[in-house]
């Protein structure tokens, strides 16, 4: 039943998303790479808090490790799609557009708010008890 429940919740919140104008992410479409996309998050990030770069804490260019952490992860799902391609994609692929890929997994994750001290009011601001966590 918890398995349930956390799926709906992630069905949710990916609905909720506004991809063009009121052309909205279909959850249900995607909800099985969401997941793992916010299970994935966290256990890359276990994995580069045991790294020697994980543990440091120089700053460089101004950025701590954990804040490059969370920039690579936005850069490497940098794309764009002519909107014609995104309104197929969305109703199509089983994967969430690559904006989403990040935002979605990140909104979730108490680390990242941490890293850039996200607070009530930002934009991707979610109440801890309103956080998925999958694993």
């Amino acid at each position: 039943m918890k398995f349930v429940a956390k799926s709906q919740s992630v069905i949710d919140l990916y609905n909720s998303f506004t991809v063009l104008d009121t052309l909205h992410l279909n959850g249900s479409l995607t909800t099985g790479e969401n997941m793992a996309d916010i299970g994935g998050i966290a256990i890359a990030y276990d994995a580069f808090k045991m790294t020697k770069q994980g543990q440091d804490t120089t700053r460089i260019d101004g950025f701590t490790p954990d804040q490059r952490f969370f920039i690579s992860l936005g850069q490497i799902w940098r794309s764009k799609l002519k909107d014609q391609a995104m309104r197929v994609r969305v109703n199509t692929d089983p994967h969430s557009p690559a904006m989403y890929r990040v935002n979605g997994p990140l909104q979730n994750f108490t680390p990242f708010y941490t890293a850039f001290n996200v607070k009530q009011g930002d934009k991707m601001y979610l109440p801890e008890d309103k956080r998925i966590k999958i694993w």
